[in-house]
């Protein structure tokens, strides 16, 4: 009887990659607290500290994306949830807007009677 699942069947990325990614992951986290540090000690400029622990924070979200949600291997899907998205949050703004705009006046400043 032949399984319904092949082994060959398996896509994506395997053991060692998430290891691989996770070392990675374990060495950005201890760059970003040495960093600080350094920043702390007066040793790196504060917008400096700042660029590096950013850059860090992208990788870092970057791989986790990638990686343990899957998309290496779905980015195709991933279409299908940014577009509805954007046009959803460019939406929302526009709705919200003229409140964001005209509302501190009232909320703000109460009208005087």
């Amino acid at each position: 009887m032949t399984e319904p699942h092949a082994h060959d069947a398996h896509h994506g990325p395997g053991f060692k990659a998430y290891m691989i990614v996770a070392a990675a992951l374990s060495v950005f986290t201890i760059v970003s607290f040495v960093v600080n540090h350094f920043v702390t000690g007066g040793s790196i400029a504060k917008e400096t500290g700042f660029v590096i622990i950013l850059s860090v924070a992208v990788v870092k979200a970057t791989l986790v994306g990638l990686y343990f949600m899957h998309l290496v291997v779905d980015w195709g899907r991933l279409y299908y949830f940014i577009i509805p998205a954007f046009i959803l949050g460019t939406m929302m703004l526009v709705v919200f807007l003229p409140d964001i705009v005209l509302g501190w006046k009232y909320y703000v400043f109460p009208p005087v009677p």
